[in-house]
């Protein structure tokens, strides 16, 4: 690829990210939040509260609009605090203990706005490299990226023959595409891989998504590193940014607390120096006392200044020392994150942190990439010197834009696999990464998912050619009664029979369906998991398709006492995994002038939403370690969608949950 054609790819996604940020200031995010307690702690004249929130994106907010059912005036808010699970808000106003409901408005385009001065800065800097390795990932070429140089890696003799694979081409190669659909074991085969980059020496950036998703690789990398009997390199590691799991391991190497560290030790060298030069200017001013009034200066006086002078000059005198001691209050954090080998962080906080500018690493690898916008990719691109590695399933979450625009929407939803494969189907991808295959990797063995519900997917999504590990190979196999066969794993309840009908709330916020015989059996199957089942409460996830729904479901879960069952849309739970996951696809009939009319939406119909629909059908199916279960109107399915993929998938569990 040209400097002139990388030029204009990287014009494209200027434009495209303008068009999304005009779009966020016209359509403010929203939210809602139930349950907020007032703090006990907080400034004269506001007040802090506290809500159970996974909606990170709060922390980008500079004003927050907020409404509530009881108070007639719009409200100011101001983000306090924003943690993976809580937000604490700045409210104006004491509105007692607890707040029922809040709704949020705000435009969120912060990061996209930081995200935009960093391609203006690719674009026009004079220096080609940068762009040059842009042009490598945007379209890789196997004779030019890929080395059949003889490499060996460090690993747990666990590795299967994809993920050792993996491990050399890492090494080996500029560019490497790592396809890893659910259960393949990405995230230990990228430990080992970055622990492998560090053994050589080599100065990594790991970066992905969300906050969750950075810390289950940083862990995978430093379980990498302890089982290749390399922990001292730990130290030389770092997390950037806010850290989402609750880990002393990832504390122990998260940059703000190495900073604090940093800071104490040179306080204890500046207070050290401070004292040896009071110390000196003391002695100096008795001296000069002394020599005024005529007297001896006692040779005990003279050697200690002496010995202090000495130790003054060893730092260049005693105007240097008293310049050293300032600097030394004060830790230079760039300097810090250049020391470290390891940096691991969000893709946002690379564009938002100043602490980036200009730093290049040896390796970037980059987890969930299939979910990335290209932009984002762009600017990471540009920082990988030797290495870049990105990982994902192009057959899971797509990226995502709100912008109207066509052309800018559909690059911004485009993902880094099927760009540079040029694909438009899964044929297309496989075929991509069949001639390709000195810069692809695909993981074909599953270890995680149900065999019933992997090959279902399998079968599916990817061409017959993920395998579910042998467990008697393993050592594991589960002993069943001659001639029996375990239960199937994944149920569709078909809601047919309770005669389900959809109604749209009046919010005036776009498409809001509400399913009040799915709602009803939701409950219902909740109350059966914990009570009779014993599925332990956050174990249970619920997935919808729509944000709205999200919001009614949790309302009637709080209210039965189920308020610790996470709920949330597909996009939520990508990455995650419950023991049981229901899966509503909400849609029914909806009655329009004395009939049912039956329609489809966009997140089911690959009409509408062309190769995004398997990928979301994928994740949201692909979430459970036990049990699926799925809610479906299949008399409204078998109208709309019996060739498309949700009737194909479905009928398919039907069918083998008979045999």
């Amino acid at each position: 690829m040209t400097d002139k054609k990388i030029k204009k790819l990287i014009k494209k996604a200027i434009e495209a990210v303008e068009d999304e940020i005009d779009t966020v200031r016209e359509k403010p995010a929203h939210d809602v939040l139930f349950q907020g307690k007032r703090k006990e702690k907080h400034p004269p004249g506001v007040f802090y509260y506290e809500f159970e929130s996974q909606n990170t994106s709060l922390r980008f907010a500079e004003v927050i609009r907020g409404e509530m059912e009881d108070y007639e005036k719009e409200l100011e808010l101001y983000p306090v605090e924003v943690g993976e699970k809580k937000v604490v808000l700045h409210f104006p106003h004491n509105f007692g203990n607890e707040l029922t409901k809040v709704s949020l408005e705000w435009e969120n385009d912060f990061v996209l706005r930081r995200l935009h001065r960093e391609l203006d800065k690719l674009l026009d800097s004079e220096e080609e490299e940068a762009r040059e390795r842009i042009g490598r990932l945007f379209d890789p070429d196997p004779k030019r990226d890929h080395s059949d140089e003889e490499t060996r890696v460090l690993d747990d003799s666990r590795r299967n023959e994809a993920q050792h694979e993996a491990l050399i081409k890492a090494l080996q190669n500029r560019v490497l595409y790592v396809w890893g659909p659910p259960g393949t074991g990405k995230t230990s085969t990228l430990g080992f891989m970055m622990a492998n980059y560090l053994v050589k020496s080599k100065r990594v950036l790991f970066a992905s998504n969300t906050n969750r998703a950075v810390d289950v690789g940083l862990l995978s990398a430093l379980e990498a590193l302890t089982a290749v009997e390399k922990e001292h390199l730990e130290k030389k590691v770092t997390r950037f940014g806010e850290i989402a799991l609750d880990s002393e391991r990832l504390e122990e190497v998260l940059f703000e607390k190495q900073i604090k560290e940093r800071e104490e030790k040179q306080k204890i060298k500046a207070s050290k120096l401070s004292n040896v030069l009071n110390k000196y200017q003391k002695l100096q001013k008795e001296i000069d006392n002394l020599m005024e009034h005529g007297e001896d200066v006692p040779k005990v006086l003279d050697e200690e200044i002496n010995n202090l002078g000495e130790q003054l000059d060893e730092h260049g005198g005693e105007a240097a020392v008293e310049e050293k001691i300032e600097r030394m209050l004060t830790v230079n954090e760039r300097f810090e994150l250049e020391k470290r080998e390891l940096v691991a962080t969000t893709l946002a906080k690379v564009c938002t942190s100043e602490l980036f500018d200009g730093q290049e690493f040896d390796a970037v690898v980059i987890d969930e990439a299939s979910m990335a916008n290209l932009p984002y990719l762009m600017v990471l691109a540009a920082k990988a010197k030797d290495h870049i590695v990105v990982v994902g399933d192009p057959m899971q979450l797509p990226p995502i834009a709100l912008t109207g625009d066509a052309v800018s929407r559909d690059f911004l939803e485009k993902d880094i696999f099927t760009f540079a494969s040029k694909s438009e189907s899964t044929e297309d991808l496989f075929n991509w990464h069949d001639f390709n295959r000195p810069v692809t990797t695909f993981f074909d063995v599953q270890y995680r998912l149900n065999k019933d519900l992997a090959d279902v997917l399998s079968s599916v999504f990817y061409e017959d050619r993920l395998n579910t590990v042998d467990l008697e190979k393993e050592g594991t196999s589960l002993n069943y009664p001659e001639g029996n066969k375990p239960d199937p794993t994944v149920n569709v309840i078909d809601t047919r029979r309770y005669g389900p009908v959809l109604t749209q709330k009046d919010e005036g916020r776009g498409f809001s369906p509400v399913n009040e015989v799915h709602l009803f059996l939701l409950v219902k199957i909740v109350k059966k998991l914990v009570m009779k089942n014993h599925v332990p409460v956050d174990e249970i996830g619920i997935i919808v398709p729509f944000r709205s729904t999200v919001y009614d479901i949790r309302q009637e879960l709080y209210r039965e006492g189920f308020e610790q069952v996470e709920v949330g849309t597909i996009h939520t739970f990508q990455g995650r995994e419950k023991q049981v996951i229901i899966f509503d696809t909400v849609m029914s009939g909806e009655m329009q002038y004395g009939s049912k009319r039956h329609y489809s939406v966009r997140p089911f119909d690959e009409d509408k939403n062309g190769l995004a629909v398997p990928r979301l059908l994928n994740v949201a199916l692909s979430r459970s370690k036990e049990r699926l279960v799925i809610l479906a109107d299949m008399d409204h399915v078998n109208k709309i969608y019996p060739d498309k993929y949700l009737g194909q998938l479905l009928r398919r569990f039907q069918d083998d949950s008979e045999q």
